[in-house]
C-alpha cells in the first residue's frame, strides 16, 4: 500500500477549508478540496504534453490521450464511459503543451465508482493494437484497422483547413528556436500515421509515472475514506520503460531570437494576422498577472482599447475582429494580438497594431482599476463549481508548480500599479520583440 510521506494544509481562496495536499512514497500527489455540491470531480493531471516530445514522436501525447479510453484489463473499451455516463457522469480529457489531464464529474453518490474506474484507466491502459492499427502513408488509403489513428489524422486535417490554425502554427514555430513549444500539440499526419504501439507504450512508461501525476478530488466526501481509496486503487505497476525517451532541449526562451514578419496565402476572402511575444514562466506570478491585466486593457471585450478604436468607433472600418490573449506555460508565457481584417488594408493594419503597442506603456489608473475588477470576477467565478476548482488547482500544481500561489493571487493583483505595468510592457511587449504572422487571400 502507498505510504504517506507528507501531508500539509494549504489555504485556498473561496473554499471553507484549506486544501489537503498529500504526497505518497512513490511521488504520486493527492489534492483534496472540500466544496458543498451535489457533484464531485475526480481528475488526474499528468506533467507531460508536447513539452516532452521530440521530432520522432510529436503528437504522441494527444494520440495517447485518445487511446487511454480504449479499455483496461478489467474493463473493455467503452465500458468506462457508458458505466459512468449512466450514473450522470461527464467524462473527458485534454492535452496541452505542459500537461494531459483526465476527469470525471459525477453525482457524489457515485464517487467511489468513479475513483475506482478512473484510477484503473490511469494505471492499466491496454492500448489495443486494433485501435492503433498498422502504419500507412497518410496521402493514400487508410487501413481498415487503426480507428483512433485515423480519427487523430482527420483532426489534424480539419485543423489545417482553419485559417486561425494556419496563422498560429506558422507564428508559434517562428517564435522558438529549439524549445518543444514550437511544435503543434496535435502533431503531424506523417508522424501519427507511422508511430508504433511500442513507441506509444514507451512514452506512457516514461512519463505516466507516479511522480508525474497529481490526482485531485473536489466536492463533499470523507477525507480519510478518499485517502484509503486512492491508496488501494492507484497501485502502479513498477515496470521499467522498454526504452528511455529523451525530449528535446527545454532551455527556456523568453524572447524571440529573430523577430520578423511571416506571410502566406490561402483560398480565403479576408486577412488574418497574429503578433506574438514571449515572456517569463507562469510561476512568475506578478508578471503573469500583469500580462493578464494588459490583455484585458488592450483587447479583451468591447470596452478594451483595440475594440473601442477599431471595431466600435473606427475612423476607417477595416477590422472585422481584434483580440488579445495571454497563454501561461511552465517554461515561458505567450502573448498574442490577433485580428481578422479587410485584405485591402494589410499595411495599415500592421502599422496600426504597431502604433497601439507603442501606446501600451501608458496605462491610466482608471483602465487598470477596471481590468483588476474583471480579473477578480474571473478568479471568483473559477471557484463556483467542482470542475472549475479542479481545473484551477490542476493548473497551479502542474504549470505554476505551486498551488499556494492561488492564495497569493488577489494580494499580488492589488499590489500592481501603472508603473509596474509599464515595466512589463517595456520588458516583453515592444515592437522589436514580436514576430507577426499574416494569412492573405490568393490573388
Amino acid at each position: 500500500m502507498l505510504k504517506i510521506i507528507e501531508k500539509k494544509l494549504v489555504e485556498y481562496p473561496f473554499l471553507p477549508e484549506p486544501l489537503s495536499l498529500i504526497t505518497f512514497d512513490n511521488g504520486h500527489r493527492l489534492v483534496l478540496a472540500k466544496k458543498e455540491s451535489p457533484m464531485v470531480n475526480v481528475s488526474t493531471w499528468v506533467k507531460t504534453g508536447s513539452i516532452n516530445e521530440n521530432a520522432d514522436n510529436n503528437g504522441v501525447s494527444h494520440f495517447l490521450e485518445h487511446l487511454m479510453f480504449k479499455g483496461t484489463h478489467k474493463y473493455k473499451a467503452g465500458e468506462f464511459d457508458c458505466t459512468l455516463e449512466r450514473k450522470g457522469g461527464i467524462i473527458n480529457a485534454a492535452t496541452w503543451k505542459d500537461y494531459t489531464f483526465y476527469y470525471v464529474t459525477i453525482p457524489k453518490a457515485h464517487l467511489a465508482l468513479a475513483l475506482h474506474m478512473h484510477a484503473d484507466m490511469m494505471i492499466d491502459p491496454v492500448l489495443p493494437d486494433y485501435e492503433i492499427g498498422s502504419a500507412f502513408d497518410p496521402s493514400g488509403i487508410p487501413p481498415k484497422d487503426g480507428r483512433e489513428r485515423c480519427v487523430v489524422i482527420e483532426e489534424i486535417r480539419m485543423g489545417q483547413d482553419r485559417s486561425w490554425r494556419k496563422v498560429y502554427d506558422k507564428l508559434n514555430d517562428a517564435m522558438y528556436q529549439k524549445h518543444p513549444y514550437k511544435r503543434n500539440v496535435i502533431g503531424t499526419k506523417e508522424i501519427i500515421a507511422r508511430i508504433s504501439r511500442d513507441d506509444i507504450l514507451a512514452y506512457y512508461q516514461n512519463f505516466y509515472t507516479p511522480s508525474n501525476m497529481t490526482t485531485i478530488v473536489v466536492g463533499e466526501f470523507d477525507e480519510e475514506e478518499i485517502i484509503k481509496m486512492v491508496q488501494d486503487e492507484f497501485k502502479f505497476q513498477n515496470i521499467a520503460p522498454a526504452k528511455r525517451l529523451t525530449p528535446d532541449d527545454r532551455t527556456p526562451e523568453i524572447q524571440i531570437a529573430a523577430p520578423g514578419i511571416l506571410e502566406e496565402t490561402a483560398e480565403i476572402q479576408t486577412g488574418y494576422i497574429m503578433a506574438g511575444f514571449l515572456a517569463d514562466k507562469a510561476g512568475n506570478l506578478k508578471e503573469s498577472i500583469a500580462l493578464d491585466l494588459i490583455s484585458v486593457i488592450l483587447g479583451e471585450g468591447k470596452s478594451s482599447r483595440l475594440n473601442r478604436k477599431f471595431i466600435e468607433t473606427p475612423e476607417k472600418p477595416h477590422f472585422y475582429q481584434i483580440d488579445t490573449c495571454h497563454y501561461q506555460f511552465k517554461d515561458g508565457d505567450n502573448f498574442f494580438i490577433e485580428a481578422n481584417f479587410d485584405a485591402g488594408f494589410k499595411d495599415e493594419v500592421i502599422a496600426e497594431i504597431r502604433s497601439e503597442l507603442d501606446l501600451m506603456a501608458n496605462v491610466t489608473v482608471e483602465e487598470l482599476k477596471k481590468a483588476k475588477k474583471r480579473l477578480k470576477v474571473n478568479f471568483a467565478e473559477a471557484a463556483e463549481t467542482v470542475s472549475e476548482i479542479a481545473d484551477t488547482i490542476g493548473h497551479y500544481m502542474t504549470v505554476m508548480d505551486d498551488v499556494s500561489l492561488a492564495n497569493e493571487y488577489l494580494k499580488t493583483l492589488d499590489g500592481i500599479d501603472t508603473t509596474y505595468i509599464e515595466s512589463v510592457v517595456k520588458k516583453y511587449l515592444t515592437n522589436d520583440k514580436c514576430s507577426i504572422s499574416i494569412l492573405m487571400p490568393k490573388a
